[in-house]
């Protein structure tokens, strides 16, 4: 077993193509190994995050719907927490609000979102410094550091605001996008004072770094969507996550390969050499450190079946939008690396994307293809069945 600690920086809702934007993103690359495929679990933060922690999609881990706030995993689940603390890891967990993560598996768990205004920058770093003196020096730690600005700023300037369909808001995209970039350097500014200034150099030996979002953000591409948590584009579906131990992942390289947000856990845990505990509830995820083992990695795919063998769920029920399911998810997709697949539930509809040709998504091509049509549809259904087992 390896002891090193894991040090987990959050910046919800970020948008992965924006982060050349800002030089920071650019320093952290070369630190560190970048996977710019990742696909999140859900484009909001409750099954986001559980899913992540976990390394399960919410209709396994039972926490699949906005109603299911303040909840903890179902039986059987065990949390990365859980199996740190197991271990020996000291952790410690600062999420945006308490009813968006389970608190399951950490010794201390708080959050900020009673504080009026709350400088992440201190508050975090002070986290920081107490949880190395908990740790004690002898103890590796778990710390997860969630920023939630973006969140909450996107919540005062949009959601606040506009509904599902303001046409005021949905024809100003670009005004919303220089927004969105103002509440993306103010992160920006975030990660330079806790990574740059407080661990890189001074916990990075012996640490894993991870860098990441649980969901992106949309600025009014899709009508019937502000910003988040009604549909399954990639706008919100694709994030990223940035690996730093230059021990386990090669400094400067980018992994473009199709991979899930529930394949983070699994990867710390393979990281750390700790075994899967195989009388729990099984992991949907895998680890990532296989993509880094394929020397096939970089080559193109050769034929169609090969691009069916790595397939990424998500699905979403919105609290408002179009179709409106808080109680449970009404809105299921399947993605490849070239095709995405969905279905949305209530009106019965489904939407076939080519995202190589068509990243923004404009173009439904569902009856130009129905063989890619015919087995997405087997890939999803065998998912869906995968997540009601056990």
């Amino acid at each position: 077993m390896k002891k090193y600690n894991i040090i987990l920086l959050l910046i919800d809702g970020t948008r992965i193509d924006r982060l050349d934007k800002f030089p920071i993103f650019k320093r952290l690359k070369e630190d560190g190994c970048f996977f710019s495929e990742v696909i999140a679990s859900a484009p909001y933060t409750l099954v986001a995050m559980n899913s992540i922690f976990t390394g399960m999609y919410g209709s396994k881990n039972g926490i699949d719907a906005y109603h299911k706030m303040f909840q903890n995993p179902k039986t059987g689940c065990k949390t990365l927490a859980d199996y740190l603390t197991e271990n020996g890891w000291y952790t410690r967990g600062d999420a945006m609000r308490l009813s968006l993560v389970s608190s399951q598996g950490f010794k201390k768990f708080t959050s900020q979102e009673d504080i009026p205004d709350p400088d992440f920058s201190k508050i975090h770093k002070e986290i920081l410094d107490e949880t190395m003196n908990e740790a004690g020096g002898e103890q590796p730690y778990f710390l997860y550091l969630h920023y939630p600005k973006i969140h909450h700023s996107i919540k005062e300037s949009v959601f606040d605001k506009y509904d599902d369909f303001s046409q005021e808001y949905f024809e100003n995209k670009e005004e919303n996008l220089r927004n969105y970039d103002e509440y993306l350097k103010e992160a920006s500014d975030y990660l330079d004072e806790i990574y740059f200034k407080n661990i890189s150099g001074k916990q990075s030996n012996d640490s894993i770094i991870i860098v990441m979002t649980d969901h992106g953000m949309g600025i009014g591409e899709k009508v019937g969507e502000r910003a988040y948590g009604s549909f399954t584009y990639d706008y919100t579906l694709r994030t990223f996550a940035l690996f730093i131990q230059p021990k386990i992942f090669p400094k400067g390289k980018e992994i473009d390969k199709l991979a899930r947000a529930i394949d983070i856990m699994p990867t710390i845990l393979d990281c750390l050499e700790i075994p899967i505990d195989q009388s729990c509830l099984r992991m949907q995820g895998q680890s990532m450190l296989n993509l880094l083992n394929k020397t096939e990695q970089n080559k193109p795919y050769t034929d169609e079946d090969s691009e069916f063998q790595k397939i990424a769920y998500s699905e979403t029920g919105g609290v408002n939008g179009p179709w409106p399911s808080p109680n449970s998810p009404n809105i299921k997709c399947v993605r490849t690396k070239k095709w995405k697949l969905i279905h949305n539930l209530t009106p019965d509809t489904w939407e076939l994307y080519n995202i190589e040709n068509d990243p923004q998504e404009l173009k439904n091509v569902v009856e130009e293809h129905p063989l890619i049509v015919t087995k997405l549809k087997d890939k999803l259904q065998s998912i869906i069945d995968d997540c009601g087992s056990d």
